[in-house]
């Protein structure tokens, strides 16, 4: 098998192309995941000859959606759920899938890594008593008669994930890759796919993959080699980014607004940097003349509190919000925030083969889903507030790239070799293209 990954903007066009392969096919049975239940009620609808179904709860006989999921396949039913459902999928239901020949498509890359709170003792009082084991880096559930009620939780979805030992300290679930080998074929919708978490995964466990595109033929969207595709997207007058020096002084050096930077700026007696970008944040959203419900901004979750504000707090939106069409009215923008993948997670990866993560495609793929989000992903204008100069440039150099349909290639960020003069030029560059006018913030 290997996986087709339909890597374009948001908007190009992605999921209409798949609606209408789902339609026109009516040999394979499919299960559909995506993020949000309203995308789950989109397909159900759009491709209603179809017939698509959703997991339930039966409140009447105590099944949970999960319960539900293997009687839809015996049935041979074409399924639309969510990430969260489909990251539990079990051994009876990994099997039912093979069993029946379905093709996956998967809306947005699932989160393949999470996070549990599990200590080492705990996981030493498994092993001891017999209920887990360790085999290499993973913990296995070894007792499936455990009656227990304080790690009946771990016991649940260790059916499904891996767990697995990082470091004999902190512990993390991991998807397992048999979830996607158990499908005939599988479609993955995303943008900038080969600097995601997914492709790295793919990578070390030797599934291939083939990067697709879209096109509209005859006024219907459809899939289509990657290089059919034409790739160009002019945004330059479409995104309008703050370079106002005073604003940015603060995000010059190639790690501010970082998970550390913050964590020692919280920290800090006074707070002076934080209090510093809240102020930012308030004088430029205070100048747009717009209401709270046009704006949108964020940061790392644990530090929304610290930099809300009048006229904007009700804004905030996670800093790595994709596939969400709820945002779609709002025009003033603020990115607080200069993203990096976690630490854990990388040397993970580097663990297990990778050789090279991009950490700056990484975090341009996760800014510029976020800020499609907002009016953007319908055509219109858009002023958005980036302190963190990387994060800046990386947006800069990339609106560029797609202007010319070269919004794949990989971009590297070093601070020494940006000229001191690069914004001002650019954003010279971008005013006479404008010619003025519009809204300012």
């Amino acid at each position: 098998m290997v996986v087709k990954v339909c890597d374009a903007l948001c908007g190009a066009g992605k999921t209409q192309s798949c609606i209408n392969m789902m339609n026109n096919d009516s040999e394979r049975k499919y299960i559909f995941i995506t993020p949000y239940l309203d995308e789950v009620e989109r397909i159900k609808t759009s491709c209603a000859a179809r017939k698509f179904v959703s997991p339930e709860r039966r409140f009447t006989n105590g099944y949970s959606k999960l319960k539900d999921v293997p009687s839809l396949l015996r049935a041979g039913e074409n399924i639309a759920s969510t990430h969260a459902l489909f990251s539990c999928y079990n051994e009876e239901i990994k099997t039912l899938i093979r069993e029946q020949h379905y093709t996956l498509v998967l809306d947005e890359v699932i989160d393949l890594f999470q996070p549990v709170n599990l200590d080492g003792g705990d996981v030493n009082f498994l092993v001891r008593n017999n209920i887990a084991k360790k085999q290499d880096d993973n913990v296995i559930w070894d007792d499936d008669e455990y009656t227990g009620v304080l790690f009946s939780e771990i016991m649940q979805i260790s059916k499904s994930r891996n767990l697995v030992d990082y470091d004999g300290s902190f512990y993390f679930w991991s998807l397992p890759i048999d979830v996607f080998n158990c499908f005939d074929d599988v479609y993955v919708l995303t943008y900038l796919f080969e600097y995601q978490m997914l492709k790295y995964f793919f990578d070390v466990n030797s599934v291939e993959y083939q990067l697709i595109g879209t096109k509209r033929q005859n006024g219907i969207f459809q899939f289509c080699p990657l290089e059919e595709m034409d790739r160009r997207v002019d945004l330059r007058d479409k995104i309008h980014i703050n370079y106002n020096d005073r604003h940015n002084e603060i995000g010059n050096k190639s790690f501010s607004l970082s998970a550390g930077w913050f964590d020692r700026a919280y920290h800090e007696v006074g707070q002076p940097n934080i209090t510093i970008l809240k102020n930012n944040l308030y004088n430029i959203f205070r100048h747009t003349k717009s209401g709270n419900d046009d704006k949108m901004w964020t940061t790392l979750n644990r530090y929304r509190s610290a930099l809300k504000g009048k006229g904007y707090s009700n804004g905030f939106i996670t800093f790595n919000k994709r596939a969400s069409n709820n945002f779609a009215d709002r025009h003033y923008l603020a990115y607080c925030l200069n993203v990096f993948m976690q630490p854990w997670m990388k040397n993970y990866l580097t663990k297990l083969g990778v050789e090279d993560v991009n950490q700056d495609m990484y975090a341009l793929s996760v800014l510029v889903q976020w800020i499609f989000r907002s009016a953007v992903r319908k055509g219109e204008e858009v002023w958005i507030y980036i302190p963190s100069k990387r994060m800046r440039y990386l947006l800069q150099e990339w609106i560029d790239n797609l202007a010319e349909g070269r919004d794949l290639e990989p971009l590297r960020f070093n601070a020494r070799k940006v000229p001191t003069h690069r914004e001002c030029a650019y954003a010279l560059h971008r005013s006479k293209r404008k010619n003025e006018g519009g809204k300012k913030s």
